[in-house]
């Protein structure tokens, strides 16, 4: 009867100890509040791709986004979809996950067993067997899962702050991209104008009408012009390859278009004001520094509450000797702290604390710094769009049109109105580049307050727009006066 009862708690204990072994590991764990954050900042969806049928879903999504023109918010969702370091950097949620239920288990127990044979005869074999258990792995249990838990929940800021930093950067590129594509197209009609007036200064060479001076000159002019287109198409290309390769695409869909202009400016920027209060709230950099700092201080806390009691184990040994008598008694094994009072390990986890609470001031410097030389620059930039559209396009507009009545009048030749309206396309082209510079400080300006501005929707009306633009060409922007 005692054999039976004692079987059966035995069978017990066994299930128990195997039910608490059989934990079962989240396949997206922590990855919803990852989401969370990010939606709480800006309006996309990030997505973690674990399996075939996800496969699918994104190569559809990535067919739909790509059959039209990309906008920024499509570049961004591609990105977000596609990015394969950001797909490689969500595994870090599985494994701090993984470690976190890890900390809530139990170490396995140790059983171990002798054999020892007599020499001489009679006499039995000696016996011995044991279980042991650590002691302190038991007890401090609740403390490794406080300290796992602290390094998820820094594991997850870390993640969503990844998120938003391919944001901004598909952001920016997208907008270097459009940039450079409508700088290009109009550096191909500088380079037309150009050729047109050198061709024109071949006919009167031809003609005896011009020396070879004025004719170098406009030689001169065409072929530099060619060379900046050159340089336009360079760095048109290199800006699509940057945004390809933060999409994450190859082969057929790197053919993808961007609308013929860029987008208008708002009217007014929002809260500039309060960028540096914006950005201390929703930096997530920020909360994964804090969080290490909690949990340095969690690992400090316990290294000090336990260093008294290092190694102990615990647990049950029988041995039965050559009289075939057995013994039964429990076992316990300490480390006696003589030597090692974890004097070191206090003091290196003292000057960690010390060493992330400094980088976490020094963070948040960096981060106000930024923040207000970001939002400096986009107040110039929009002043210098004002005073572009104001001023410097329109004057550009009325030295052509007087030129043509002077030439009408043939007071000026042929190729001074050559000459003004290449200027007026530089000037519409340094326009582009202000105006490409504005929606970059603007994605600079929403990465470094730790999501992205809030949209304000463009004014109906368009006041003092250029009166006219070149044969061909689109004013990019528009938006009322806004001076530093």
């Amino acid at each position: 009867m005692l054999q039976n009862k004692l079987f059966l708690r035995t069978m017990f204990m066994g299930i128990l100890l195997l039910v608490a072994g059989c934990v079962q590991v989240p396949k997206k764990g922590g990855f919803d509040q990852v989401q969370q954050m990010v939606n709480e900042r800006i309006n996309v969806q990030p997505s973690w791709n674990q399996g075939v049928a996800e496969n699918r879903q994104i190569e559809e999504a990535l067919d739909t986004l790509l059959e039209n023109e990309l906008t920024a918010e499509g570049a961004i969702q591609i990105a977000l979809l596609n990015n394969a370091r950001l797909q490689a950097r969500y595994e870090e949620l599985g494994i701090s996950q993984a470690e976190l239920i890890q900390a809530g288990l139990l170490q396995n127990p140790t059983v171990f067993g002798f054999a020892r044979f007599p020499t001489s005869s009679p006499g039995a074999t000696n016996l011995e067997i044991g279980f042991l258990q650590n002691f302190l792995n038991i007890l401090m249990l609740p403390a490794r899962q406080k300290i796992a838990a602290a390094q998820f929940e820094q594991v997850k800021a870390e993640v969503a702050h990844d998120v938003l930093q391919v944001t901004a950067e598909a952001e920016r590129a997208y907008y270097e991209a459009l940039g450079a594509a409508n700088i290009r197209h109009l550096r191909s009609r500088v380079v037309a104008a150009a050729q047109a007036s050198y061709e024109f200064a071949l006919r009167l060479h031809g003609a005896g009408n011009i020396s070879d001076l004025s004719l170098s000159v406009e030689q001169g002019q065409f072929e530099e012009s060619r060379i900046s287109l050159v340089e336009s198409e360079n760095q048109l290309r290199a800006a699509r390859e940057k945004l390809t390769k933060l999409m994450g695409l190859w082969g057929g869909r790197t053919k993808w278009r961007t609308p013929d202009q860029l987008p208008d400016i708002p009217p007014k920027e929002g809260i500039l004001e309060q960028v540096e209060t914006l950005a201390i709230m929703n930096r997530l950099d920020l909360e994964a520094a804090r969080k290490k700092i909690d949990t340095f201080a969690q690992t400090l806390g316990t290294t000090i509450a336990w260093r008294w009691l290092a190694d102990a184990e615990t647990g049950v040994n029988a041995e039965r000797d050559t009289d075939r008598q057995w013994v039964v008694g429990p076992e316990i094994s300490i480390e006696l702290p003589i030597f090692d009072q974890r004097q070191a390990k206090i003091s290196q986890g003292e000057a960690l604390l010390r060493r992330e609470i400094s980088e976490l001031t020094a963070l948040a410097v960096d981060i106000r710094s930024e923040v207000r030389l970001l939002r400096d620059k986009l107040i110039m930039q929009r002043y210098l769009i004002d005073h572009y559209k104001r001023v410097i396009l329109p004057l550009r507009q009325r030295i052509v049109a007087l030129t043509l009545e002077k030439y009408n009048y043939m007071l000026v030749g042929a190729f001074d109105l050559l000459a003004a309206k290449q200027q007026e396309f530089n000037a519409y082209t340094k326009y582009l580049e202000v105006v490409r510079d504005y929606w970059i400080i603007r994605a600079d300006l929403g990465r470094a307050v730790g999501g992205r501005l809030p949209a304000v929707s463009p004014s109906t009306d368009k006041p003092a727009a250029p009166s006219r633009t070149p044969e061909g060409f689109k004013s990019p922007a528009d938006g009322h006066e806004h001076k530093p």
